[in-house]
C-alpha cells in the first residue's frame, strides 16, 4: 500500500492532529516514523477561567499522553499563541524549516474549509512551505527537500474524498487518543469514561472503518500511493 519512511502532519492546535490518530497508529505500526507538528500552544483552549496560567503546560502534558498512544516517534511545538498563527515571513520560514529539517514522504495537513483562523492559517502556510521546501531558496533553513505528496486529512467540504484507508484495527486509537485531552472534554462534551467506553465498542465492531484523506490537487488514484509506482 505504500513505503513510506516518514512523515509529518500539521495540526493547528494541540489535538487536531488526532482526527487522522488511526491512520498514524496504522503507519507507526508498520514503522514509519511520525512526526507532528503543531504550530500553537493550545493558549485559549481552557474552558474554565481558573486554567488559564496553566493551560499552555497541560496540553503539552495531553500531548505527551497522547504520542504514547498512537505511536507518533516525534512532536515540534512551535509555541505561538492560540488564535495568532499568521502567515507572515517569519512563520512561514518557520514551516519551511520544518520539512526541510523533517524530509519527509508525505505531508498531512488542514484543507482549506474551516471556521478557525488557525486551521485556515495552516492550512496555507504548510501547503506553500511544502512546495517551496523544495525549491534551491532560503539556504539557510536547511538542505531543500522536495515531498511528493500533500495529503488533508480533515478541512475539505466540495468534493468526496480521494482515499478511503481502511483503518479498522486501529479505529479505537481515535478514542484512546481523545480520552488523553482531559482539558477538552467539556468542547466535546464526553467523559474519559464515554472514550473508553467507544474505543472498547470500536475493538469489538465487525464493521469496517474508513478513514477520508483528499490529494491537495486532485488525482485518480484510490489508495495511498507509494513513493514509487511499481
Amino acid at each position: 500500500m505504500m513505503d513510506y519512511e516518514r512523515v509529518l502532519v500539521f495540526g493547528a492546535h494541540p489535538d487536531d492532529e488526532l482526527a487522522m490518530s488511526p491512520a498514524m497508529a496504522l503507519m507507526a505500526s508498520k514503522g514509519v516514523h511520525v512526526t507532528v507538528c503543531i504550530p500553537t500552544n493550545g493558549s485559549e483552549g481552557y474552558p474554565r477561567p481558573e486554567w488559564k496560567d496553566t493551560i499552555v503546560q497541560t496540553r503539552a502534558e495531553e500531548m505527551a499522553a497522547a504520542d504514547k498512544v498512537v505511536g507518533i516517534s516525534e512532536r515540534i511545538c512551535l509555541g505561538i499563541e492560540d488564535m495568532g498563527l499568521t502567515n507572515d515571513k517569519e512563520t512561514f520560514k518557520r514551516f519551511i524549516k520544518v520539512v526541510r529539517n523533517v524530509r519527509p514522504d508525505v505531508v498531512f495537513t488542514h484543507g482549506p474549509h474551516d471556521n478557525h483562523r488557525d486551521h485556515l492559517a495552516t492550512h496555507a502556510l504548510s501547503k506553500e512551505a511544502t512546495w517551496q521546501a523544495g525549491q534551491p531558496v532560503s539556504r539557510d533553513l536547511g538542505e531543500p527537500w522536495h515531498t511528493p505528496y500533500l495529503i488533508y486529512y480533515k478541512g475539505v467540504q466540495d468534493r468526496q474524498p480521494d482515499i478511503q484507508l481502511d483503518i479498522t484495527e486501529f479505529a479505537h486509537i481515535r478514542h484512546l487518543a481523545a480520552a488523553t485531552q482531559v482539558s477538552q472534554f467539556a468542547l466535546w462534551h464526553k467523559t474519559r469514561e464515554d472514550f473508553e467506553r467507544l474505543a472498547e465498542q470500536a475493538k469489538q465492531s465487525s464493521s469496517p472503518e474508513l478513514e477520508p484523506f483528499w490529494f491537495s490537487e486532485r488525482m485518480s488514484i484510490p489508495y495511498l500511493p507509494p513513493l514509487e509506482q511499481k
